[in-house]
């Protein structure tokens, strides 16, 4: 949603939950800071790929990229909220 009003305000916000600068995408010349996150990122949750298949995919759909890396860090980072269930109810 934040990408369709505001594309570098996804950016900040994927990197800052990443753990990077927020304002490191603001730098982004060439690809570069795309190229080294999205390979971080593959790193970092043992995702298979190659640095050149990161540099195509940013090259040819790097609003589509920068989503799927936003979904990715939303996913691994979300932890499931448990109930533990302590008491019986007789009925």
């Amino acid at each position: 949603c934040c990408a369709m009003w505001c594309f570098p305000c996804l950016q900040c916000q994927t990197v800052s939950q990443f753990g990077w600068c927020f304002c490191m995408p603001l730098l982004d010349c060439c690809m570069i800071v795309s190229c080294c996150f999205r390979s971080k990122m593959r790193e970092r949750y043992r995702i298979q790929g190659s640095c050149c298949e990161d540099c195509c995919t940013l090259c040819f759909c790097f609003m589509c990229a920068w989503c799927q890396m936003s979904r990715e860090i939303k996913m691994r980072n979300h932890t499931p909220v448990s109930t533990v269930v302590t008491q019986q109810i007789r009925a």
